[in-house]
Formats: structure tokens, C-alpha cells, sequence
């Protein structure tokens, strides 16, 4: 039995595991912040599958209440205190909808609020405020929703399961609490255990094991048959969100970054301006992207580079002042600024735009090409603004028994790291234009064309857009990655024939930089980027549901005939000032 209660210190009250009843009668429960002084208030709603009570949510609950609103704090269905079965959001039967809409007009009808309610989020809380916005609650006013793109597909990339990702999602934050359905938990019961187990006694051990489908239910906690099921229907989009714009008719403030592997939450932005249910909400749509990680983290310092006091920008300070505007009625010049906030990396200063991706591109091809050949960054790979007429094709040679290691976070989320730490790896193709003498400006999606063949019935193709300073350090800015069985599209799987040239295009996760004067602009090619994403097995098979690897020889064309090329979108001088 799970027993409300009460604590109240100077500042605020909470009110502990409040019974928020649905339409079906199953009780899910919430943490109630509130002020202390006359109410009632504007009322906040997070909804969560992550432990309402987890250390790392509290503070910024404190400082909404300390703004002079009401919090509540939900378990999603079936998490934690919550009543329910649990659908996870990647497989299909999920009721969250329902769930968001009646959890909101539940809030409005309190005594202690003032009917008024907002939402706010990042990653899956982000994903709970884009199912229960297109049933328009009477009493949602505003949304604040961050790390979080259109489509189940935007968890990945191409199609490719995120295997690092997934194992600290799945394994450590969903099934630790999912455990309590098996009659005897067989694995970790918090996320906190977890991760003790990871680092000190499984490490990386679930990465590695093959078939992935047979992971134990250690490692999957009672979630074994909905992550098989993902797994099967891996390019299937079960969410939709890029079709629901025209159900959706509310002020929303889109907050991602340019190391966000979510970063497809640009798209909500441009989806909801362009097809938002009103032309007040259209014109209501708020987007910033600075250079910052999934997390709210709204700081520009990393472990290798910073990018200036320009990048620290206050999560909470943004929060307050959107809801301020929306649910308090404060005119604080909220809706006087430009739509979009976009940080310009290497420059490091803020531009604007009013739409995304900004207009006024011009897309510029850099074409690959090499003489002696492109392996490592001793190579003689380069990129020309020309396709030369002739060239020699490039070869590597992808084994999946020992791929190409991902830089980037422990945490696995993406960062500017330096990718010299692959320098020796001759699987990776290293293009590169002489150092620039003029400042070049990149803002939206690069795209890359590849025309390749491949001894295997299928394999992967990564591209890596990269900005070499002057001291050497290669800073990755973004990729894109596709699967060859899936180059017509996700709904549309075929092989490849050994040894035929086939033409693939790689649109690549949104930048924002500037190549200073000095700097390179480099693209590096390659199979594999694990595990960041899963390995191809190169058999043609179901990857997740065998064992068995063999090596591919990759060729790469650059030629007249066969111009393989980066393509950037380039910005003119002065652009968003």
C-alpha cells in the first residue's frame, strides 16, 4: 500500500504520492510542489518514467515552485508508485495520450491551481507532452518540450539500433524498475545498483553478446519480449508525431543541442511552424539549440574544447520566463524575439533565424578524391570544390570483430571529442580541404553521396563531418550513417548485389559552425561506430537474431562519372545578426 504524505519547510510544500485518477479507473501518482503564500497557482506538469522521486529532477521541481508555481511530478503507468501496466514507448499499445490528457485536466481542477497548466520535459518526458498534445486538453496552455524528434526512428539513426544507448536506457532506467513484475527479480532494482553492476562488475559485457536477441532476463528485467519486439521491427515508426502537427494547437518552446542525439526535436519546431493546428500557435513556436548535450545542460564547457560564456545559458531561467509569459500573463518580450536561437559553434556567438533550417543556404558540393589513397589522415585524401575527372577508387577493409570505437561520452551521449584517438585505424577514409582562407559558415543538414560497392549482401556506410584546427584537434560536429539494405527507405529493405556500384546518400544529423580561416573541413568514411551504433554482421541476415560476422571490402568512387561528394549548406556573411 502506497501512503500519501506531507512535508513542509519555508519555502514550499509537497505533497507525496497523490492519487491522480484516470478514466479506467487505475490511479497513477504524483508529487505535489507547492508554493507556500495564497494561491492558487499556475500549474506545471511532468510526467515521468524515471522515478518522480530521483535526486537529479528535485532541484529543478524546487526552483519552478520557488518561481510561483504549482509542480506536479507524475510516475508514468505501471512505473514505480503508479497503478497499471507499463507499455514502453518503442513498441506498439502504449495509452500514454489518455493518460497526459487526464493527468492535466486533473491538475486544473485542483483547489491550488489556477486552472492554467503547462507541461515541461526533456527525452521521454518530451516524448509524454507530444502524445497528449494532438486530444488538446481544455487547460494546457503552454509546453516546454526538449530532446525529442517526429519519429520512433529518430531514437537511431538509418535504422541502426544505438547499442551503447540502449543498454543504459533499456537495461538501466527502464527494466531496474520493471524487475518487480517478475515473481523473482533477476537483475538490479534501481537505476543506482545498475550502474554499480556495470562498472564494477559487467562493465561492458552486454554490449558485445551475441545473439543480441538472447540477452538474459539480468539484462532485461521483464522487458525481453517488447525489446525483442523493437528489435524485429526496428525501422518501424510507431509514433507518428510528423503526421499529428495539424491536431496539435499550442505554444510550444523546443530546446535541443547540437550534441544531442535528439537533435531531430528541430524538427518539432519546424513541423509545428509550419503545420501547427492555428496560425497563433505557428506563429507561438520557440526554438533554441545551443552546443550542448540530450541533458538540460545548458553549458558550452567540455572535457576538450569550450565554447565560451556565450553557451551558458540558464535551463531554469528559460523555464520560468516561457511560462511566465503563458500561464502568469508577465509581458517579458518572451514572444518579441526571433523564433529561432541558434548557436553558432567556432564563432561562438548566438544567431537568429526565423525558421529552421535558416534561409539563405547555398548548397556547396566538396567532392572526395586521392591519389595514393585515403586511409588515415596521412593519407591524401582531400576535398576539392570541383570533381576531378578521373581518380583512384578507395578500399577498406570492415570487420566487425574488431570496429571502429565510438568517441564520445561515458555516458554515451555525444560530445566534440577529439577524433585523433582514431587516427591509426586504416577502416577509416580521411577527406580534407587545405587549411581555409576564408571563414566558411554551415548551418542545417549536411549530406554526404557515396558511390560504393561492397563484397557483402549488406553493411553500413558512416560519414563524420569534422572541423580540424590548426593544433590538429578534430572536432567532430555531426554524422549520418545508412544502412545498405535500407537505401531506399526504412519501408523498403534490399540487398546489395556483390561488387555492384550503387549510389547511397547519407543526410547527416543538423550543425552549426563556422570553419575558421586556418581551420579544415573534414569528412571521415567509414563502416562502423560501435556502439554508438550496433555493427552490421555483413550476412545479409537479421543482425539482432544471429551470431555469425564475416568481414567486407568496402570501395569508394570519386570520379567525373561517379562524384562522390560532401554537401554542405553554407551561409552568407553576416546571416541572423
Amino acid at each position: 500500500m502506497i501512503e500519501p504524505r506531507i512535508e513542509s519547510n519555508a519555502s514550499h510544500e509537497v505533497m507525496y504520492n497523490v492519487a491522480t485518477p484516470m478514466r479506467d479507473g487505475k490511479n497513477l501518482r504524483a508529487d505535489v510542489y507547492l508554493p507556500k503564500g495564497d494561491g492558487p497557482f499556475p500549474t506545471l506538469v511532468c510526467r515521468t518514467p524515471y522515478d518522480k522521486v530521483r535526486e537529479a529532477a528535485i532541484p529543478e521541481y524546487i526552483g519552478l515552485v520557488d518561481a510561483g508555481f504549482a509542480v506536479v511530478a507524475q510516475d508514468l503507468r505501471g512505473r514505480w508508485a503508479s497503478d497499471g501496466e507499463w507499455v514502453p514507448f518503442f513498441v506498439p499499445g502504449w495509452t500514454d495520450a489518455e493518460d497526459g490528457y487526464d493527468t492535466i485536466e486533473w491538475a486544473a481542477d485542483q483547489s491550488w491551481s489556477t486552472g492554467k497548466v503547462g507541461t515541461f520535459g526533456n527525452s521521454y518526458m518530451g516524448w509524454t507532452q507530444w502524445t497528449l498534445a494532438p486530444t488538446r486538453p481544455p487547460h494546457l496552455v503552454a509546453m516546454w518540450a526538449a530532446g525529442m524528434g517526429p519519429r520512433t526512428t529518430d531514437l537511431e539513426v538509418g535504422g541502426v539500433l544505438r547499442t551503447g544507448r540502449v543498454i543504459q536506457l533499456v537495461f538501466g532506467m527502464l527494466a531496474t524498475d520493471t524487475q518487480k513484475w517478475l515473481e523473482t527479480p533477476e537483475g538490479p532494482t534501481s537505476p543506482e545498483l545498475w550502474n554499480r553492476l556495470h562498472d564494477s562488475v559487467n562493465r561492458d559485457k552486454w554490449l558485445w553478446f551475441l545473439p543480441f536477441k538472447d540477452l538474459p532476463e539480468e539484462a532485461l528485467g521483464g522487458l525481453g519480449d517488447y525489446f525483442r519486439d523493437w528489435l524485429a521491427n526496428h525501422q518501424r515508426d510507431v509514433w507518428q508525431f510528423d503526421s499529428r502537427f495539424p491536431e496539435i494547437d499550442v505554444p510550444v518552446y523546443h530546446r535541443t543541442g547540437w550534441y544531442d542525439r535528439l537533435v531531430g526535436a528541430a524538427k518539432m519546431f519546424a513541423g509545428m511552424q509550419a503545420s501547427g493546428a492555428s496560425e497563433a500557435t505557428r506563429r507561438a513556436q520557440r526554438l533554441i539549440i545551443g552546443p550542448w548535450p540530450h541533458s538540460t545542460v545548458n553549458s558550452g564547457s567540455w572535457p576538450e574544447i569550450d565554447f565560451g560564456p556565450e553557451a551558458e545559458v540558464p535551463h531554469g531561467d528559460l523555464l520560468v520566463k516561457w511560462f511566465d509569459y503563458w500561464l502568469k500573463g508577465i509581458d517579458n518580450g518572451m514572444m518579441e524575439t526571433p523564433p529561432a536561437r541558434l548557436f553558432l559553434m567556432g564563432a561562438n556567438e548566438w544567431r537568429s533565424a526565423d525558421e529552421w533550417p535558416p534561409s539563405g543556404s547555398e548548397r556547396v558540393g566538396y567532392y572526395l578524391s586521392s591519389s595514393t589513397g585515403a586511409n588515415t589522415p596521412s593519407g591524401d585524401g582531400a576535398l576539392e570544390l570541383s570533381s576531378g575527372e578521373a581518380g583512384n577508387p578507395d578500399r577498406f577493409t570492415y570487420d566487425p570483430r574488431d570496429p571502429v570505437m565510438s568517441v564520445y561520452g561515458i555516458n554515451t551521449y555525444d560530445e566534440p571529442r577529439d577524433q585523433r584517438a582514431l587516427a591509426h585505424r586504416r577502416d577509416i577514409l580521411v577527406y580534407q580541404t587545405d587549411p581555409l582562407e576564408r571563414a566558411v559558415d554551415v548551418a542545417g543538414y549536411p549530406s554526404v553521396t557515396l558511390w560504393a560497392s561492397s563484397d557483402a549482401p549488406d553493411t553500413d556506410f558512416i560519414a563524420r563531418l569534422i572541423d580540424v584546427h590548426p593544433d590538429g584537434f578534430a572536432q567532430q560536429l555531426c554524422y549520418g550513417i545508412i544502412r545498405a539494405r535500407f537505401r531506399n527507405g526504412l519501408d523498403n529493405s534490399e540487398l546489395l548485389t556483390r561488387g555492384q556500384l550503387y549510389e547511397f546518400n547519407i543526410e547527416m544529423l543538423p550543425t552549426c559552425n563556422r570553419f575558421l580561416v586556418g581551420h579544415r573541413i573534414r569528412i571521415d568514411i567509414s563502416s562502423s561506430d560501435f556502439p554508438n551504433f550496433d555493427r552490421n554482421h555483413n550476412t545479409g541476415g537479421e543482425d539482432w537474431a544471429e551470431s555469425d560476422l564475416r568481414v567486407a571490402h568496402q570501395t569508394i568512387y570519386h570520379d567525373a562519372a561517379r562524384p562522390s561528394r560532401l554537401t554542405l549548406p553554407t551561409m552568407p556573411d553576416g546571416w541572423g545578426e
